[in-house]
């Protein structure tokens, strides 16, 4: 699907689709008996790893959503304790699932992240509130660094 985003946006999108197509690409590309074993995260697997991936833009679609719905974010719901109890519930959630659903819950979760950019304005990169330590551009420029961290804690179970 073809999205226009404002021009502060466009990098980011870019970043998130291509992160997020590689993820996909990488996890096709793991042999079977690689899901079950240790990744580079302690207690994790990369089965693990992959589930946290499939689930990883909540943070920033809940972020997205409180702006494009001109709302206060409630900055209790994204904090560390928050956002440490959130990922093992969901990770948890995703114990069972056969590793094709997670990749396909990454594509899915990926477009509605690039849906929700989409409605973001030139006025929304500055947006900040007050009790929050960064502006919405900042955060969005940094949080393509979340999955491709964990891209490349993926890639030594191809190398190895």
């Amino acid at each position: 699907m073809t999205r226009t985003f404002a021009p502060w946006v466009e990098p980011v999108a870019r970043q998130l689709r291509e992160s997020r197509g590689e993820i996909a690409r990488v996890a096709r590309s793991f042999p079977a008996a690689v899901w079950s074993g240790p990744s580079p995260l302690e207690g994790w697997t990369y089965k693990d790893l992959l589930a946290h991936l499939a689930t990883g833009d909540w943070v920033c679609q809940t972020v997205l959503r409180a702006v494009v719905g001109n709302e206060r974010l409630d900055l209790a719901a994204i904090s560390l304790d928050a956002v440490n109890a959130g990922n093992a519930r969901l990770l948890e959630e995703r114990k069972g699932r056969p590793v094709e659903e997670l990749i396909a819950e990454v594509e899915v979760e990926g477009e509605e992240t690039q849906r929700l950019l989409a409605q973001l304005a030139e006025g929304h990169e500055q947006r900040t509130q007050q009790d929050a330590p960064m502006s919405l551009g900042d955060y969005l420029r940094m949080f393509p660094q979340h999955d491709q961290g964990h891209l490349a804690e993926l890639r030594p179970a191809l190398e190895g």
